[in-house]
């Protein structure tokens, strides 16, 4: 049914492996105008940005945990049922698959592989690489391909356009790369599919906001954002002395409510903490200050929902994702379904310690 990935891509890290320099191509005028863009935009956006960042207030929006929490589903051959069974056990609604543009030709499968899923709702990630960047009559073939095959699926609310844009690896050397491909997937727009993207991944504000505002033909219906925290090990841990996750969703509440090119929505697309000793499928060095051992990883998956829930400020939050023994919450070596503590937490937010409310340590 699923075609084996191509060479260029990772399959136990599910992304592309990492460039090397020589791959890397070097920095032109285009790039080097599309940067002094970036840099123009922080600039004129830099006051209103902070004024709004400022003035922002958390807002009690009460959202069930079935309308707020999502999770990553990834097609795992053979085990169609047991992937039905746990999303069903864990009692999550919104669900999120990707579908790479270079499997265009195969969306009927991924339609009835969701179809598999009763009663829930998916959100359709589609993948780019260098290639949907350098032939926009094959991106926007494909996009055709994959708008048409699931525009009457009966259980597909979104389509998210494009993923990491702001990782060379995925194919996009700039920001201005990523502006194009956005502006083809407006031509597919239906009342039916909401369109999101921006699709930066990690705490870069400036490249967000580029995709939020600029004079490119699109429009967002809401902001993705790839918000991954791991880095700085728990959620109340600090970027640059003030960016600890409250005031990373803050900032990007921002954005949204500022930009020009989408609606004031915030939707965390993805997020997790990679797993110590678990190479080759952590999608990163694997090293100790960039992982957590399994049950750290519960608690803080906790502590992300319910951040992100008590503030108010954003719509809804994707864990990436079910299955994968890098990241996920279940551990699928050797042939056997594994659910770790993550999975158990994953559970209890759903039904109920979505509410608690997070308490910062002193020492955070």
């Amino acid at each position: 049914m699923f075609e084996p990935p191509p060479d260029w891509w990772d399959p136990y890290s599910c992304q592309p492996h990492k460039l090397q320099a020589e791959s890397k191509s070097r920095v032109g005028l285009g790039q080097l105008v599309e940067y002094a863009k970036v840099s123009g935009t922080a600039v004129a956006g830099a006051l209103p940005l902070l004024l709004k960042y400022i003035s922002l207030k958390k807002q009690d929006r009460g959202l069930s945990a079935e309308k707020f929490v999502g999770l990553s589903v990834s097609p795992c051959p053979g085990h169609d049922q047991q992937l039905v069974e746990m999303v069903s056990e864990l009692g999550v609604k919104n669900l999120l698959v990707r579908i790479p543009c270079w499997e265009s030709h195969r969306v009927g499968d991924y339609v009835r592989w969701m179809q598999k899923f009763d009663g829930c709702r998916f959100v359709v990630n589609i993948l780019q690489n260098r290639d949907s960047v350098q032939n926009g009559a094959t991106w926007k073939r494909q996009l055709k391909e994959i708008f048409e095959g699931i525009k009457d699926s009966d259980n597909c609310e979104a389509v998210w356009i494009a993923n990491a844009v702001n990782r060379t690896k995925w194919g996009c050397s700039s920001t201005r790369d990523y502006l194009e491909l956005q502006a083809v997937a407006e031509e597919f727009r239906s009342s039916e599919l909401k369109i999101l993207g921006s699709s930066v991944i990690d705490f870069e504000p400036l490249p967000a906001w580029r995709t939020a505002f600029n004079f490119a033909d699109y429009h967002l219906d809401a902001v993705a954002a790839e918000l991954y925290v791991n880095r700085r090990h728990s959620p109340w841990n600090t970027q640059f002395g003030v960016f600890n996750l409250e005031n990373k969703l803050r900032l990007f509440k921002a954005i949204a409510n500022l930009g020009n090119r989408c609606s004031d929505e915030l939707w965390i697309t993805e997020t997790n903490w990679p797993l110590l000793d678990t190479k080759p499928y952590t999608p990163n060095s694997g090293h100790p200050s960039r992982t957590v051992d399994e049950v750290t990883q519960a608690e803080y998956l906790k502590l992300y929902y319910q951040i992100a829930w008590h503030s108010g400020w954003v719509e809804r939050v994707y864990w990436w994702q079910l299955v994968n023994p890098g990241y996920g919450l279940v551990d699928n070596r050797r042939d056997q379904f594994r659910k770790m503590p993550s999975y158990n937490a994953f559970k209890q937010i759903m039904s109920g310690a979505l509410q608690d409310n997070p308490q910062q340590p002193d020492s955070a």
